[in-house]
């Protein structure tokens, strides 16, 4: 054991993980900014050109996620643990991937409208991925596990929040909406917001997971 410990420690660290990381979790911080951007949008060839700017987003953080398999598969020593780098990223490409098929739904699907509450919706989105943004920023600098903590604390918030949105809008439409295609879109529509919030709060469970072995 101590061994194995000495050999890690004598050899180079690849702190790269960190760039490839931190620009992961941009794309999820600048797509949440364009998901409120595009809901609060009422005319529709707006909304269409701020999802393909979503769709642009969303093709970089492939490209990201791309070189952190690569670079996974190619590196000794990484500087935590190799399975916390590779879920903290597929996570955070996850969030992207989802703000863009969610947003798709608008042109795929032809919404006029979009439900009540996406503006909400997405602003918290929008603000939990931006604790996200800080809080990965600071998993390579020493002694921040309070500050990480803090920004988990914050992400789950705003998903505990999302998921009184949804109950509340949805048991709304059920109620009250009349057209059974329009409900269809809109319920959606709105699941989408809710998986996306979720998928926010799975990555602060994976920085709570690194907080805790690196204290």
């Amino acid at each position: 054991m101590w061994l194995d410990r000495a050999i890690k420690w004598l050899l180079p660290k690849e702190e790269h993980f960190f760039e490839l990381l931190n620009r992961l979790a941009r794309c999820a911080s600048d797509a949440g900014a364009l998901l409120v951007e595009c809901v609060s949008d009422a005319d529709a060839k707006s909304r269409e050109t701020t999802v393909a700017k979503i769709k642009e987003v969303e093709h970089e953080a492939d490209l990201v996620i791309i070189e952190v398999y690569k670079e996974l598969n190619r590196t000794f020593v990484t500087p935590i643990d190799r399975s916390d780098i590779y879920n903290l990223g597929s996570e955070l490409e996850s969030i992207t991937d989802e703000i863009c098929s969610t947003a798709l739904q608008i042109k795929v699907h032809a919404m006029e409208d979009l439900p009540v509450g996406s503006v909400d919706f997405a602003k918290l989105i929008h603000n939990a991925t931006k604790e996200i943004f800080q809080g990965v920023s600071k998993i390579q600098m020493k002694n921040n596990h309070l500050e990480i903590r803090k920004h988990c604390k914050n992400i789950k918030s705003y998903e505990d929040e999302g998921d009184h949105i949804f109950r509340q809008r949805t048991a709304d439409m059920f109620k009250n909406e009349p057209n059974a295609i329009r409900l269809l879109k809109h319920k959606e529509f709105l699941e989408g917001l809710e998986r996306t919030l979720d998928l926010c709060d799975d990555v602060g469970n994976v920085l709570s997971t690194i907080v805790i072995k690196n204290s």
